[in-house]
């Protein structure tokens, strides 16, 4: 613990110029060059990791060279790194990884949001004294931050502007310079006037040369794929850029350690009002919801009672995270504020339980689904911050944020890295087994690829005529009849159509992955739809 404060003391030292001198921090502008040879290098890293492919096995790779980007920059500003915030550089290589393991895109969207908090609150700790920060300023100074990045667009511009004027004096020591360019404009249009007649006097120098200089016509310059290409790179390079340099502005708002706070009478009141409600709802929940139902009023059955009110529950509960959290931050603490606060909060547990105990009712009655795992992992996490916020209730220093942060991050971790698709498809299918239904063979061919290997085991017969029907197997990147048929014809209703279509719709999703574009689920998806085809013999 004390060697880990006298880094953090040596670390705060060396960022003085950044977190107690008010005035912006000068080192992109005295080293204008490098920041743009290192975002322009950037830039066409990020254009090659993500045209056309946003989840290929070169995801993980761009975090690694945005988390080196971000050394350079700790290395110019000569701030170390703080061994306290390591994980949040694991933790986004972790997401990183995690998405390269799964194609369902809710989880490779949120992937990608918790990789940009993550890295932001990683610098902003390295650069900020956050000591004195809270929950709410936290959060307030990680919008405050994004809000500085959009005026910042402009800088890289500014620099470069600077830079040129600053040195425009030593003009005279490159003054060949504008020659060479004089040059290259003359001798480029003869060039290619000379190479098109050549490619035509000559056929094998046509095939060396000539469809080089073809591919660089005006009409392929602005094709979309090279538009795209483009795009990309500038959205890397001014990404980057401007993260640099919206942390090196040191305009975070000052936050005192002892604010002033309002008078909790207040609280005391509206909270003594609700928590009232709550107990009494607490009560209903144990005599009618957790004694199975043998309680309930006539006109009610246990599933119907059990299925009302999930969604309305889990937004109380949240509403009831953030009252908390607002009230500790407002008002100020007494003895009697500080009980109700604790029995306000262990109400919310048990409304987390009335939610969590409906989900599970829904979920044997109706089986799983994304949204109802989903659900369910959230009311785990939601018990994690609650305990949290119980825990800042008795000690008012404990460090909310970063405890919610690390919770948030862990939960995520595991939700992210369950495959939750192939999850849900292996539930019900061991649920179900050969009698599951063609909607439910539906919704597991909806999910996306991970419920592949899940699906393969399955061998339906078809519920119309075979005569007009044509098998196919894929073998070596292409399909191959192996019964002579016409047309392959898809009939709805039939469970056996569902799946066929399902899995030749990943192989013609993924028979051109290449290294770049190479995705660890989305190779075991078609490596399950290669042995699907081939069981149907």
């Amino acid at each position: 613990m004390n060697q880990n404060e006298s880094n953090s003391m040596v670390n705060h030292a060396q960022g003085d110029f950044l977190m107690n001198d008010r005035e912006p921090n000068p080192v992109m502008q005295e080293n204008v060059l490098y920041f743009w040879g290192m975002a322009l290098i950037y830039g066409i890293c990020f254009a090659v990791a993500f045209y056309r492919n946003f989840m290929g096995i070169t995801y993980p790779v761009i975090i690694l060279i945005t988390l080196a980007a971000c050394g350079l920059f700790l290395k110019k500003c000569k701030v170390l790194w703080k061994r306290s915030n390591w994980w949040y550089v694991g933790g986004s290589m972790l997401l990183g990884i995690s998405t390269v393991l799964t194609a369902n895109g809710f989880v490779i969207l949120f992937n990608t949001v918790g990789v940009l908090l993550l890295i932001t609150v990683f610098m902003i700790r390295q650069i900020y004294d956050d000591r004195r920060w809270g929950l709410v300023q936290y959060f307030c100074n990680i919008f405050y931050f994004y809000l500085c990045m959009a005026p910042e667009l402009a800088r890289p511009l500014i620099h470069i502007a600077g830079y040129l004027k600053k040195y425009k004096k030593q003009e005279r020591k490159h003054k060949n310079i504008k020659y060479i360019l004089a040059g290259i404009l003359i001798g480029l249009p003869m060039l290619l006037l000379v190479i098109g007649l050549l490619s035509s006097a000559d056929q094998i120098f046509s095939r060396v040369v000539g469809r080089v200089f073809h591919n660089l016509s005006i009409q392929s310059l602005f094709s979309p794929n090279r538009f795209l290409i483009t795009f990309l790179i500038v959205l890397g390079f001014f990404g980057i850029y401007c993260f640099f340099s919206a942390l090196s502005l040191n305009n975070m708002p000052e936050w005192k350690s002892k604010g002033k706070k309002n008078n909790p009478v207040t609280a005391i009141t509206f909270l003594s009002m609700i928590t009232a409600v709550y107990l009494i709802f607490c009560m209903i929940q144990v005599i009618f919801l957790f004694t199975g139902g043998r309680l309930l009023p006539k006109e009610y059955t246990y599933a119907e009672y059990a299925r009302q009110g999930f969604f309305q529950l889990l937004f109380v509960c949240i509403f009831n995270l953030i009252l908390v959290v607002l009230c500790l931050g407002i008002f100020w603490q007494n003895k009697f504020l500080k009980i109700l606060l604790a029995v306000f909060s262990g109400c919310t547990y048990a409304m987390i339980a009335s939610s969590g105990f409906r989900m599970l009712l829904y979920i044997e009655a109706y089986h799983l689904s994304f949204l109802r795992v989903l659900a369910l992992w959230f009311l785990v996490m939601l018990a994690f911050l609650m305990a949290g916020v119980l825990i800042n209730i008795r000690k008012s220093e404990f460090e909310l944020f970063r405890y919610g942060l690390i919770v948030v991050t862990v939960c995520y971790l595991i939700f992210s890295f369950g495959r939750v698709d192939a999850v849900v498809a292996s539930y019900n299918v061991s649920q179900l087994g050969a009698d599951i239904s063609y909607g439910d063979v539906v919704y597991l061919a909806n999910l996306s690829v991970d419920a592949a290997p899940v699906l393969k085991q399955y061998k339906f017969e078809h519920h119309h005529s075979q005569d007009f029907y044509s098998y196919q197997r894929y073998t070596e990147n292409r399909y191959e009849n192996y019964e002579q048929q016409e047309q392959r014809t898809y009939i709805s209703g039939c469970r056996k159509c569902r799946l066929d279509q399902y899995f030749e719709e990943i192989l013609n999703h993924t028979e051109d992955m290449n290294v770049r574009t190479f995705h660890i689920s989305k190779y075991m998806a078609k490596k399950a739809a290669m042995e699907y085809f081939d069981n149907q013999k």
